[in-house]
């Protein structure tokens, strides 16, 4: 088990991906995933998600990463709390939305605080001299998905 993340692309939202098998029944969920509305059959579920992977040259995700499994994400929360500061710098998104649990999921951290993430991701990432390999990777990680949640307007969704 572990902690993955994504951001959308906003293909289906921009009229871009592939006709849908059913249009009377897309819908966008408050997270802007494509979902069925109505009482759709089981049959038609299957038809939906065979339509989303094939929706478009994304199929669906503009990013989708691993971040890391338990072990992994228990490391990096304590790696964080450890650099906080009083007074000093502070990642409240990171520990309380992203890190605080290494399997999380259902999740998501609207576009409009992925600005406010990758200035936390930012401020860790200027000391790279400190960050081991795979710390390195996570923040990565989470700098592509801010970028992409702000270039999307689409949340992160873990």
């Amino acid at each position: 088990m572990g902690l993955d993340a994504c951001v959308r692309c906003r293909c289906v939202q921009d009229g871009q991906a592939k006709p849908h098998p059913f249009p009377e029944k897309l819908t966008l969920d408050k997270i802007g995933e494509a979902a069925l509305k109505g009482n759709p059959s089981d049959q038609e579920w299957i038809t939906h998600d065979r339509w989303f992977d094939e929706s478009c040259e994304h199929r669906g995700y503009l990013v989708s990463e691993r971040l890391g499994n338990i072990a992994e994400i228990t490391h990096l929360r304590r790696f964080i709390r450890a650099l906080q500061a009083d007074p000093g710098p502070r990642f409240p998104v990171l520990l309380a939305k992203v890190v605080y649990d290494g399997t999380h999921s259902g999740d998501w951290i609207p576009s409009n605080k992925a600005a406010e993430l990758l200035a936390e991701v930012n401020t860790i990432v200027h000391s790279g001299d400190i960050l081991s390999a795979s710390e390195k990777e996570f923040f990565a990680s989470m700098k592509r998905l801010c970028e992409a949640s702000i270039k999307t307007g689409n949340p992160i969704v873990f």
